[in-house]
């Protein structure tokens, strides 16, 4: 008979956070990148 080894807190194992999705990251980049552009197109015109 095999006695089971159990640890001594039962805390549940931390996951490491997933990465955000690919679609989030897109439309950030896309965000900044049409921030970017409005910025340089003002002082362009000035």
């Amino acid at each position: 008979m095999r006695q089971s080894i159990r640890p001594e807190n039962t805390d549940p194992i931390p996951l490491r956070t997933a990465p955000p999705r690919m679609g989030t990251m897109m439309i950030r980049f896309a965000g900044l990148l049409l921030v970017a552009v409005v910025v340089l197109m003002l002082l362009w015109s000035r």
